[in-house]
């Protein structure tokens, strides 16, 4: 007598939800094919936020075919592409300065920021960037906003100095301009969390946490130009374009109070791209990248040709070049500068660092591919080039 197919559809919502919780992200997706109360379940995973599992990163993207409201996923995991609905604002008119624990920080037309958790749907907005200390709104006559204005001043200037100076942009471009990169310190659906962003004149910190209605700017006496930040253990620690660590609590009682000290001296010329990265194992990496224009293109392309590693030594104030990466994956660019070990991300290639374009070069070039790619560190050679939904040699 043959035993009667399972029937699937009879899994208890419970159990169902245990198994669906175990899923790398494209197959929670898949999930939801197998019938409707499969669906539910995923749905009512997303919508809640109990999706957690660490997860092997993708590249988001948006695209003329997927249309504006949804953005295509390219997963490393299974080297296939998705397409996600988002909600509104229409996430191809947005700008995405950061990413990190599943979320993006997005720019909407009017330059506000809003978290956005592609996986479930999710959105918060964060406070207005009318409420950054160097930005200014400018109305018209009938008291609509039409422009902002960005006023050049730190530590050691006053920014109520009549001599200042400043630009103004409408606020569909002063995103642009604005914002270099945002920093989220945890998953904002588990409750507290902060981001901390790096932002114009002259690359600059504020940061703002869950509930805060504005911005607080971490003030230095004079300008220290911030490139990269990660969040450890309680901190932040931003990087400057020499090098320069400081750790910045922002856990203080009050909503705009922090703290902030110097724990590693500048130690390298300037350099434009770098990125401060933590292992698996503890140390902390600084990173250098350098781009150079592809000669052998009509359109002159931007292209990175070099990334470099140093191991920082906080203790004897040095850094020093590394020949491998022990093995992991490093992922550096908009999103928040990763070290993941391949032995708990097999998908991902030993000794190879991710990368996408965060070069501000790209506002004015936007007619050029973006500079999206693997680059092989044991050979000091770019490996791969993403181009359309796949990577190429």
């Amino acid at each position: 007598m043959d035993t009667p197919a399972a029937d699937w559809s009879d899994l208890p919502a419970d159990v169902l939800g245990l198994v669906l919780l175990k899923l790398e992200f494209p197959d929670l997706f898949r999930s939801a094919a197998v019938c409707t109360s499969w669906r539910a379940t995923a749905r009512d995973i997303r919508r809640l936020g109990l999706y957690t599992r660490a997860q092997t990163p993708c590249l988001l993207y948006t695209t003329a075919a997927a249309g504006p409201r949804a953005a295509v996923i390219y997963s490393l995991a299974d080297k296939a592409t998705y397409t996600v609905r988002l909600p509104d604002p229409p996430i191809a008119e947005r700008y995405i300065i950061g990413s990190s624990h599943g979320w993006l920080v997005t720019a909407d037309d009017r330059s506000e920021l809003h978290l956005l958790n592609p996986a479930t749907g999710e959105q918060l907005a964060l406070p207005s960037v009318t409420t950054v200390e160097h930005v200014r709104p400018l109305y018209d006559g009938a008291g609509n906003l039409h422009k902002y204005e960005v006023l050049f001043f730190d530590g050691n200037l006053r920014s109520n100095d009549e001599d200042l100076d400043a630009v103004t942009h409408p606020p569909e471009t002063f995103r642009e301009f604005f914002y270099l990169k945002a920093v989220i310190s945890g998953d904002p659906s588990r409750g507290d969390y902060a981001v901390m962003l790096i932002h114009h004149p002259h690359y600059q910190l504020s940061f703002a946490r869950s509930g805060d209605k504005k911005w607080t700017w971490v003030k230095f006496e004079n300008n220290v130009l911030f490139r990269d930040c990660i969040y450890h253990d309680g901190v932040f620690y931003a990087q400057t374009l020499y090098a320069a660590i400081h750790a910045i609590d922002v856990s203080g009682p009050a909503s705009s109070s922090f703290t902030h000290r110097l724990i590693c001296k500048p130690c390298i010329h300037a350099c434009y791209n770098v990125y401060i990265v933590r292992t698996p194992e503890g140390e902390i990496l600084h990173l250098v990248r350098l781009t150079e224009v592809d000669n052998d293109r009509e359109d002159q392309e931007l292209r990175t040709a070099y990334v470099g590693a140093c191991k920082m030594d906080l203790e004897k104030q040095c850094i020093k070049e590394v020949d491998d990466l022990g093995g992991n994956a490093l992922f550096i660019g908009k999103n928040y500068s990763t070290c993941l070990s391949v032995k708990d991300y097999p998908q991902l290639m030993p000794n190879h660092i991710y990368f996408d374009d965060d070069d501000e070069c790209w506002l004015y070039r936007k007619q050029l591919r973006r500079d999206v790619g693997v680059y092989d560190y044991e050979n000091n050679s770019r490996l791969k080039t993403f181009v359309g939904n796949q990577l190429q040699n």
